[in-house]
C-alpha cells in the first residue's frame, strides 16, 4: 500500500480520514439496530456499575446511564483526551450523570471485580494487543459479571457493484488501514482464550442503502476515488464503480451489506 487511508493502523483521532467524532456521530444511526442488541444483551438495570472502553463521544454512556439511575455508575474511558473532554461536554448538555477518564484498554484505572458489565463497541480492531485488552477486562468485571464486545468484520463489507474483482482488491486495500480488519470473526476464540466462559456470539447484519450511509460508515466513495489515484486499481475501472453507485444511488438501488459480530462472556470466579 503505498498511502495509508486514514491515518496509522491504530490511530483513532481520525478514523477513515475523518476527525472522530464526526465518523462517530455518522456512523450511529447506521448502527442503530446493533447498539439496541449491545444494550438487550448488557442487560444492565438500576444499581449496576458499567464500563465503556472507548466510548469516544459518550453517547451509549449516556444512555447505559439513564438505565442505571442515580443508584448505579455509568463510566466510560477513552484514549482520547479531545474524546473524553467532548463526552464531558455531552454528559452536561445531557444533564444525564455519567464518569469519563482518559485511560487506555490495557491498563483500566480501576480495582479488581469493579463493574457487573464490560462493553467496548468498534474499539478492539485498532488495537496492537486484543488479548492484552479482552483480560483487562475480565480483570475488572465482578465474579458472574458479563464482557461484551462488538466489532465489525471488515473482510465482509459487500457494495452491489458490477465490477466484483476491482470491489474486493479496492475494499481490501482499504479496511487493510485498520489494524485487526477481520477482528470480528477472531472473538469467539480470543474471549474463550482469555478465560472468559458461557462465550456466545451474534452476527448481526448492517445494511446500508444510500451511498451516504456506505460513506458514513465505511467510506466508501473516498476508498474507489483514492484507490483510483494511487493506482490500486486502473483509474477507469474505480472511476466507473463510483459513477455506478452514484447512479444507483439517485434511482433508489444501492445497497451495501456488512456484518457486526457480538462476543458475550461472563467471569467465573
Amino acid at each position: 500500500m503505498t498511502e495509508n487511508n486514514g491515518g496509522e493502523p491504530g490511530n483513532t483521532t481520525t478514523l477513515l480520514g475523518r476527525p472522530a467524532e464526526e465518523y462517530l456521530d455518522e456512523a450511529a444511526g447506521s448502527l442503530e439496530a446493533v447498539k439496541a442488541a449491545i444494550l438487550r444483551r448488557l442487560a444492565c438495570g438500576p444499581g449496576d456499575r458499567v464500563l465503556d472502553i472507548g466510548c469516544g463521544n459518550g453517547t451509549d454512556v449516556l444512555e447505559i446511564a439513564r438505565r442505571v439511575g442515580p443508584s448505579g455508575v455509568a463510566v466510560g474511558v477513552d484514549v482520547q483526551e479531545e474524546a473524553v473532554t467532548g463526552a464531558v461536554r455531552r454528559s452536561r448538555v445531557a444533564g444525564v450523570d455519567a464518569l469519563f477518564h482518559v485511560a487506555d484498554a490495557y491498563s483500566l484505572p480501576f480495582p479488581d471485580g469493579d463493574f457487573d458489565a464490560v462493553r467496548s463497541e468498534r474499539m478492539v480492531q485498532h488495537l496492537d494487543d486484543p488479548a492484552g485488552a479482552v483480560r483487562e477486562m475480565l480483570r475488572v468485571v465482578k465474579p458472574g459479571g458479563r464482557v461484551l464486545i462488538a466489532d465489525p468484520d471488515h473482510g465482509m463489507w459487500a457494495p452491489d457493484l458490477t465490477d466484483r474483482e476491482a470491489a474486493r482488491t479496492v475494499l481490501t486495500w482499504w479496511f487493510n488501514n485498520i489494524r485487526n480488519p477481520w477482528i470480528g470473526r477472531r472473538l469467539h476464540g480470543l474471549l474463550g482464550a482469555v478465560g472468559l466462559r458461557d462465550v456466545r456470539v451474534t452476527v448481526m447484519p448492517v445494511v446500508l442503502r444510500t451511498v451516504a450511509e456506505a460513506d458514513g460508515l465505511t467510506g466508501l466513495m473516498d476508498a474507489l476515488r483514492r484507490a483510483g489515484e494511487l493506482g490500486v486499481v486502473p483509474a477507469d475501472r474505480a472511476r466507473s464503480m463510483r459513477e455506478e453507485a452514484s447512479l444507483r444511488d439517485t434511482q433508489g438501488g444501492f445497497q451495501m451489506y456488512g456484518a457486526m459480530v457480538l462476543a458475550e462472556g461472563r467471569r467465573t470466579e
